[in-house]
């Protein structure tokens, strides 16, 4: 019997396969490498030309600036200086301090006509000039007002206190924030910071003094005891005025914490000054200065109680006497509201 072969026998299959599909295999491989040589030289002309256009730009760029530099930056500086001639047309209210114009008029003091004034309150003699002993004065210090200190719901007379300034920051006031207008009277001097204004920018009451104590200049604060008392007295009214301030300053975030506690040591050191158990009669004075560089010096019949170089206790202690709520003394921060008052009033005529 004859066995004839299936042409789809599995012999036959792989041969007939293999050469089937080979030349497929080779023209496939012949066709993606053709394909990735004809990719790579199509990337190579791209990059060339990328880096021929990127040399011809920087060329292109290179030769602008170097022929046009100068004529672009001459155009924009005239362009921005008319620009700037524009806008100060446009805005001539706006002010401008200029070299041409001139600084704010100094003021005018007139010299004092006595070397003395009495006191109504008490009777006691105020003088008009002073020179403490232990600071350098180039002219002696005016006095602006006095008023007397008083205590308890009986108003007993304590002291009376005179305040004095460097006739140097006198005739500068008007450099001084709040007091360049000619407005300054009475009722501003002592207008509470609590209060409203019709402008907010208006500057009243303690914070005036604030800023006048910021002056590099010498102040003085003379205390003349109507009767005999003492130092202990004194010492202890002084204390509880700084220390209710200094708390204050720092709830209202005014002082730092670190300030706080530097203060409350100067405050110790202030209190070290006073000697314990000394008697001060009528007729002496005590006198408190902050100087030019802000350290707070005491003076007592020409001698010197001690020095403190603590800027925020000595302003601290002389805005007590001009605090917006509860001062020292109310008669001496009414006394020294029309002194300034005056002042400006008498240099309105003549320095006009």
């Amino acid at each position: 019997m004859i066995r004839t072969r299936s042409l789809l026998s599995p012999a036959l299959k792989p041969r007939q396969l293999s050469r089937t599909t080979a030349p497929l295999i080779i023209s496939s491989r012949y066709y993606n490498t053709s394909q990735n040589q004809n990719q790579h030289q199509n990337q190579d002309k791209s990059k060339k030309s990328d880096y021929g256009f990127r040399n011809g730009f920087k060329e292109v760029i290179s030769d602008i600036n170097l022929k046009w530099t100068a004529p672009i930056g001459l155009i924009l500086s005239i362009g921005v200086w008319f620009y700037v001639q524009d806008q100060v047309k446009s805005n001539p209210t706006t002010p401008h301090l200029k070299i041409t114009e001139p600084l704010p008029p100094t003021i005018i003091l007139n010299q004092p006509t006595k070397d003395l004034i009495i006191d109504p309150a008490t009777q006691l003699e105020i003088p008009v000039e002073l020179n403490p002993d232990h600071i350098t004065l180039n002219e002696s210090l005016r006095l602006v007002g006095s008023g007397v200190r008083t205590v308890s719901f009986l108003n007993v007379k304590v002291y009376v206190a005179g305040f004095y300034a460097d006739p140097r920051v006198l005739r500068a006031l008007r450099v001084v924030p709040g007091w360049n207008d000619d407005d300054l009277t009475k009722e501003k001097f002592l207008s509470s910071a609590n209060k409203t204004h019709d402008d907010d920018d208006i500057i009243g009451g303690e914070a005036l003094i604030r800023n006048l104590l910021a002056a590099p200049a010498h102040f003085a604060i003379r205390i003349a005891p109507v009767r005999p008392t003492d130092f202990t007295h004194l010492r202890d009214g002084f204390c509880r005025s700084l220390l209710s301030r200094i708390k204050k300053a720092s709830q209202t975030g005014t002082i730092s914490e670190i300030d706080l506690e530097k203060a409350t040591e100067s405050i110790n050191t202030f209190r070290g000054f006073f000697p314990t158990g000394v008697s001060v009669p009528k007729g002496k004075s005590l006198t408190l200065i902050r100087t030019s560089s802000q350290t707070l010096v005491i003076e007592y019949d020409g001698k010197k109680l001690g020095e403190l170089d603590d800027k925020i206790v000595a302003r601290e202690l002389f805005l007590a006497y001009f605090a917006d709520q509860d001062p020292i003394s109310i008669k001496l921060k009414e006394s020294v509201a029309e002194g300034f008052s005056d002042l400006y009033k008498a240099t309105a005529t003549t320095s006009s």
